[in-house]
């Protein structure tokens, strides 16, 4: 059974929904059965009995975004029969990145979804999976987020939080859009950029010229429909499922990051499970990891062959992404206490 609790605002992107055979339908025939906004009548759906643990799932992604409509959903398949299940809560409705990750940390969360550098707030090397230029390409990513030192990281922000990663996805490469074409750091020059409100992200696009505006992601839209913000950076299928390429001109394909977020909890729910529930939870949410990264990675090569074809958002190809990693090469690692393991990654002498 999978109950989800979505407020999308008047930009729900349903077709994201069909990449997942079985999936798109049952997370459609959901919100189709009730008003946005309200929760799913639980008549409509499977019923968990007395004796299920329902654990809280939170993030703040669009209920269109691959988030939803391939995580959530292959969490569920895997844990179908085992006593858990899983209720999602997309687009911030229990709080931002920050106040989810506040909430895990004094049990009031089960699982929430958080990128790197709001674990960096908790424990500060976790933040370097969002140094800007910091992967070459997805599988240079996976290989990183799986290897020694990044788990080291990890059980080490758990020693001394609590908050435990369950598992690392790709969330996508970051590309920036704009009201003006944006080719090389000069041209980020005077520009207002929204980012996430994490001092990393401020710090990645001052070293490509810019200068960042935090703000929360549900209030991106308006401002850029308003003239408050002239451009914002995210992943293609955040773009799409946010609506931004209805009210920006250009998407300049800057790919300045490639991009983790984490599924994190904390022990008190692990002590509500047995040994086998709580190996079937891992698996799922390895499971989910897979079905997010190749939804994503679809998503990011559909959209941009339909914006190429199409007149929605001008697709800018032609980006020195060579002085974008140059100049965030020579500003990042002097303003992060992890900057020699930065370079490390990075490959940088």
């Amino acid at each position: 059974m999978i109950k989800t609790n979505a407020t999308n605002g008047t930009r729900n992107r349903q077709r994201s929904l069909a990449l997942v055979p079985g999936v798109g339908l049952l997370v459609a025939t959901a919100l189709a059965a009730c008003d946005v906004g309200e929760t799913v009548d639980e008549e409509d759906t499977e019923a968990a009995t007395s004796d299920d643990e329902i654990l809280r799932f939170a993030h703040v992604y669009d209920a269109s975004h691959p988030v939803e409509t391939c995580g959530v959903p292959a969490i569920q398949e895997h844990l179908e029969g085992s006593g858990i299940n899983i209720e999602s809560y997309p687009s911030a409705q229990l709080g931002n990145e920050a106040e989810s990750l506040e909430q895990i940390a004094n049990g009031g969360l089960d699982i929430a979804v958080a990128g790197p550098s709001f674990l960096g707030v908790w424990h500060e090397p976790a933040a370097v999976l969002d140094g800007a230029y910091l992967f070459d390409d997805v599988d240079h990513f996976i290989e990183t987020v799986n290897g020694e030192e990044i788990t080291q990281i990890h059980d080490d922000l758990y020693e001394e939080s609590g908050i435990r990663v369950m598992s690392t996805w790709y969330y996508g490469t970051r590309h920036v859009t704009s009201n003006v074409p944006v080719n090389s750091p000069e041209d980020l020059a005077g520009v207002k950029l929204r980012t996430p409100d994490a001092p990393l992200y401020l710090t990645n696009i001052e070293g490509m010229g810019g200068t960042a505006t935090p703000m929360a992601l549900d209030e991106v839209y308006t401002a850029l429909q308003q003239g408050v913000l002239d451009a914002q950076e995210n992943p293609v299928p955040t773009i799409a499922s946010s609506g931004f390429h209805e009210v920006q001109d250009y998407i300049n394909l800057t790919g300045h990051m490639v991009q983790a977020v984490h599924t994190v909890t904390h022990d008190g729910v692990y002590d509500s499970l047995d040994d086998e529930q709580a190996a079937l939870l891992d698996e799922a949410m390895d499971e989910a990891s897979e079905a997010v990264r190749e939804c994503i990675v679809s998503e990011e090569e559909e959209f941009i062959e339909e914006w190429k074809g199409s007149d929605e958002i001008e697709v800018v190809e032609d980006v020195d992404r060579e002085a974008f990693a140059d100049a965030v090469a020579d500003h990042l690692p002097d303003e992060v206490p992890w900057g020699d393991l930065y370079l490390e990654i990075r490959g940088t002498p």
